[in-house]
């Protein structure tokens, strides 16, 4: 059971991927999907010139876009995604291994993020298995699944969500596990540590209630559920109305982001369909 590591990465960040990268073993190689802003950042460190690393250049920026080059590439049976901050044990793709060689049902397998020595835990997590019926909120690096699975159904990351967007940041993981449990695929939660990364994180120091955050849960409300999105927009308002007020927030302003967010998913829907159309003659192409 082979397992690609799928790192994303961009401009300088190529120099860290050094730090997550094992000592080379058969059963693993690496795909680092490198975006670049200038072609000054086009270039691959000496330590990533080895046969079991593939280095893409692309550019631009938008993790969920890199993610889904990463995809498109892997050719792996199993395939974990991965960033530049994070390391691995062997005993940690072992324990990948391991996970779905028990479980042949399982299709997409969510394990869970061990914080370095002296910081506190990265979250809480659950203590048993569990089979999602609706997707969870999940940090990226926290997805292993069965690259054939998820070529077979076409599956993709929403390019409009996640790091490198100006205003839907976030939950491009979400959204990810979203179209995976409608395709029919088993998606489970393993209660295993299987990647390292620091306790702090750059969504953790987003305000609770900054515009960014309040676009993310429109977005993603409307890309779930559809049009009912619009008038859970203002229930949601007036439910969280004395928080808002108690955190000095306009409650027409926090409702005017949300549905700003639901206009601006629905314009870009043609935007997706042709993502999607275009990255379904690539993998009927068999990359």
């Amino acid at each position: 059971m082979k397992v690609n590591i799928l790192i994303s990465t961009i401009d300088e960040g190529i120099d860290r991927v050094g730090n997550v990268v094992l000592s080379p073993r058969n059963d693993v190689s690496y795909i680092v999907s490198h975006q670049y802003t200038d072609d000054k950042y086009k270039y691959v460190p000496a330590e990533l010139e080895r046969e079991d690393i593939t280095v893409s250049h692309i550019a631009g920026r938008g993790v969920t876009k890199s993610r889904n080059n990463a995809i498109a590439i892997a050719d792996g049976d199993i395939a974990l995604f991965s960033d530049d901050d994070v390391t691995y044990r062997d005993s940690d793709i072992d324990a990948v291994r391991k996970t779905f060689r028990q479980n042949s049902a399982v299709d997409v397998a969510i394990f869970k993020i061990r914080t370095p020595a002296g910081e506190p835990e990265y979250k809480k997590y659950p203590d048993k298995i569990i089979e999602y019926q609706h997707a969870p909120c999940v940090g990226t690096v926290q997805i292993a699944f069965r690259v054939d699975k998820i070529k077979e159904r076409k599956i993709l990351f929403d390019e409009r969500f996640g790091a490198g967007q100006p205003l839907l940041i976030g939950n491009d993981e979400k959204l990810f596990l979203h179209d995976c449990i409608n395709a029919g695929l088993k998606v489970v939660f393993f209660p295993k540590f299987i990647v390292e990364h620091p306790y702090e994180s750059t969504s953790k120091g987003i305000p609770k209630y900054d515009k960014r955050k309040i676009w993310v849960e429109g977005g993603v409300d409307y890309r779930m559920h559809g049009p009912v999105a619009i008038p859970k927009a203002f229930i949601k308002t007036i439910s969280m109305l004395p928080d808002l007020l108690r955190h000095r927030v306009n409650p027409i302003i926090y409702c005017y982001h949300r549905l700003s967010a639901i206009v601006y998913v629905w314009k870009t829907r043609n935007q997706m369909e042709k993502l999607y159309r275009n990255n379904k003659k690539t993998f009927d192409a068999g990359f």
